[in-house]
């Protein structure tokens, strides 16, 4: 049975040794900032290289090591401000970093007087956290689509090229058959469908046969409760044929207060409230939709927010990670620009511009941080290898005297 291994406390009570570790760490810092705002940090993913920027402050922390018990455990704090208050609102851990380094003073900014920010502002934020590249044009594309008042989806996607897309309607929730979509890929580019909606499961291909015989081979979602395994199948066998073009589509949330008002955007509805059989079931109106994961939307100009769509293509290879991240934080920082306003921080590399809701966590999170470190009295650490390495070496001198011994 293995014995749990010891563990022995350092206590450093030399406030003169802990504002030391500080100042370095405080150093550290503050070339680390300096780096991402001139452009000197690589990062490199599978063979392809980008530049860092402020955007990429959270992955040089996590590369940001200190060797000392002691260095370790005001890292830790210094990371654990950083990160939650970065978390809480996004752009904020590396303001705050900038604060307290010294690299921008609190009294380096103007607050202008009105809420809110117009698209040449928000333009700002993103070129001051991004220099150029993917997330940044992508970015002021999503902006200019509206992003900063609807949703968007961000995903990894199968085809080459990373695409942007935008579709005014309503969703209906659910996925398409997993049977079908193991088989088939679906584009999920917005396109033209007849649609035939089912309050109800498909139980046989026999009923829906009718429907297929008039389709001509044109794309056709069917909408239902569910489908039998059989239906499925011979949906995707006649897919991957090139006989047919019909998708089956399992609904969860019809997303309307009653079923039959598809009928108004040109559903064919099929309902056992009114009588309605499949078999009956006519392909009248073409219909723009867009299949997504969890949903699909179909177009309807009767008030409904765009949904937005950022698919990342193969074509990015090792970067497609950092690429959908930085686009996030960009659209999150544009969000919150345009809401609370820009300003700006003056630092030793020029001016950042930054959203005023994240500077002012930021500030008060560098504030936290400074008061917490000023009253740090004590730190005590752990190290459970101490006793261990301890113990090993003491073996090694008893082994050293034997074998001198036996020289003798």
């Amino acid at each position: 049975m293995q014995k749990p291994s010891r563990q022995s406390t350092s206590s450093h009570l030399n406030r003169r040794q802990i504002d030391l570790v500080i100042r370095s760490a405080k150093k550290e810092l503050s070339e680390i900032c300096d780096n991402l705002l001139s452009g000197n940090v690589t990062f490199n993913y599978e063979n392809k290289i980008c530049t860092g920027s402020p955007l990429d402050f959270h992955r040089c922390l996590s590369e940001w090591d200190q060797r000392s018990s002691i260095s370790f455990a005001i890292r830790n704090i210094i990371l654990s401000s950083f990160y939650s208050t970065d978390v809480h609102q996004g752009g904020s851990g590396f303001i705050s970093c900038l604060v307290w380094t010294g690299l921008s003073t609190p009294l380096g900014f103007e607050k202008p007087k009105r809420s809110g920010s117009n698209v040449s502002e928000v333009d700002r934020v993103i070129s001051s956290w991004s220099r150029g590249g993917l997330s940044h044009s992508i970015a002021k594309k999503l902006i200019r689509l509206g992003v900063c008042g609807t949703s968007v989806n961000f995903e990894e996607g199968k085809q080459y090229p990373t695409m942007v897309s935008s579709i005014r309607g309503k969703k209906i929730k659910g996925s398409v058959d997993p049977l079908f979509s193991s088989r088939v890929s679906i584009p999920t580019n917005e396109s033209g469908y007849y649609v035939v909606a089912i309050d109800g499961i498909v139980e046989s291909i026999s009923q829906i046969h009718r429907i297929l015989e008039n389709s001509n081979n044109q794309n056709v979602v069917i909408f239902a409760r569910g489908f039998l395994p059989d239906v499925s199948n011979t949906l995707a066998e006649n897919w991957i044929k090139g006989n047919l073009k019909a998708v089956p589509f399992s609904v969860t949330n019809w997303g309307v207060d009653s079923f039959l008002n598809l009928e108004k955007v040109g559903f064919e509805c099929v309902s056992n409230e009114t009588g309605g059989e499949i078999r009956n079931a006519k392909l009248q109106n073409l219909i723009r939709i867009q299949i997504l994961d969890g949903k699909a939307v179909y177009q309807d100009q009767a008030g409904a927010a765009a949904n937005l769509r950022v698919s990342f293509g193969k074509d990015l290879g090792g970067l497609k990670g950092i690429s959908i991240d930085r686009t996030k934080t960009l659209v999150a920082l544009s969000r919150f620009a345009s809401r609370s306003g820009v300003t700006k921080l003056v630092t030793q590399r020029g001016n950042i511009y930054v959203p005023i809701s994240s500077l002012d966590v930021g500030l008060r999170a560098e504030e936290s941080l400074r008061n917490i470190l000023q009253n740090l009295g004590c730190v005590i650490t752990s190290n459970s290898e101490a006793k261990e390495s301890t113990s090993k070496e003491e073996s090694k001198n008893v082994k050293k005297k034997r074998i001198g011994r036996r020289r003798l």
